[in-house]
């Protein structure tokens, strides 16, 4: 936690947490200023996501459209022998990340409770969708009460959150949240563990989300827990002894005292929201693999915005697939 009690333009904190960031370090009208534009990773993922849903989306239905029309049920790579599915379920997954950027940056510019409960709701809502989405792909359609009583769970932990404060609110989101956010991640794990063989591009895109993932989680723990620690606390007593003798001993005395550094500065709950993000987004992009598959579509990762992007795409249905392998 931050041992900084300055304020700034929006006056003294009101949420249950303060980051390790020192507050108005920066700027009098920003909190938390490398915590607060971080945030934005997510709204970048979340909408590329979007918008390369929304282009697949059209491209199917017009191809549908097309064959349709001239009595053909394939053209080139791409097939329509099936109408293509909706795909405003993960438009929604994705969009969500959106909304949880949105109430980060707000969140930690401001340090107020509500603006807290604005990042932090949505990360429930985020994973109650991703959710849905996984108990739709691995146990088929749901009857009309399963949304109804995620949507009843959300409004029973948003009262719980939104109107208690301090170390019990804090613990109380967590619970909720991390329970859900764990069997999440178990299910995400059963379609990698279903799929890898056979789709490559599950597999590496569920363990390249699975390792960021892990990393931002062991970055906020550090940065929630360790906050004013040497950043040598736990260092071997060989290697402090090297890093005194060729490093701290050459250092300028007009640059900064890196023996003195602790964990505050390195900013790592700036890293927790970039790593997140990036694991949250291709976690979420093995879930529309497996979505796509599972109602008869063979997708694929195509490599975008200069080859840091991937995106999903189809290629034909599966059935088309096997027909072609057959002949």
């Amino acid at each position: 936690m931050s041992t900084n009690n300055s304020n700034g333009y929006w006056g003294p904190p009101t949420s249950s947490v303060d980051w390790c960031e020192d507050n108005y370090a920066i700027s009098y009208y920003v909190a938390e200023f490398f915590n607060s534009f971080s945030s934005f990773a997510m709204i970048l993922l979340g909408e590329a996501a979007c918008y390369s849903i929304n282009r697949l989306q059209a491209s199917m239905e017009q191809s549908y459209a097309k064959n349709t029309a001239t009595g053909t049920t394939t053209t080139g790579t791409t097939t329509t022998a099936i109408k293509p599915p909706s795909l405003f379920r993960f438009k929604l997954a994705f969009r969500t990340i959106t909304v949880v950027g949105i109430g980060s940056f707000l969140f930690h510019a401001t340090l107020l409770h509500h603006m807290q409960m604005l990042d932090e709701l949505p990360m429930l809502y985020a994973v109650l969708v991703l959710f849905f989405c996984l108990i739709e792909s691995r146990f088929g359609p749901q009857p009309a009460w399963f949304p109804k009583l995620l949507t009843l769970h959300g409004t029973l932990v948003t009262g719980l959150v939104a109107f208690t404060k301090g170390n019990f609110q804090f613990f109380c989101f967590h619970a909720t949240f991390g329970s859900l956010e764990v069997i999440t991640l178990g299910l995400i794990f059963w379609v990698y563990r279903a799929r890898r063989t056979e789709y490559p591009d599950i597999k590496r895109t569920y363990e390249l989300g699975m390792g960021l993932y892990a990393l931002a989680v062991a970055v906020w723990m550090t940065d929630l827990n360790f906050c004013e620690k040497y950043l040598l606390a736990w260092a071997p007593e060989s290697i402090r002894l090297w890093m005194h003798q060729h490093v701290f001993a050459s250092a300028s005395s007009s640059s900064d005292n890196m023996e003195q550094w602790i964990v505050k500065d390195l900013y790592l709950h700036a890293w927790w929201h970039t790593f997140v993000s990036m694991g949250l987004y291709l976690l979420s992009t093995v879930i529309m693999l497996d979505g796509l598959i599972v109602q008869g579509w063979k997708p694929k990762i195509e490599m975008r915005g200069g080859g840091w992007l991937p995106v999903v795409t189809v290629v034909g249905t599966i059935e088309d697939a096997s027909s072609k392998k057959n002949h």
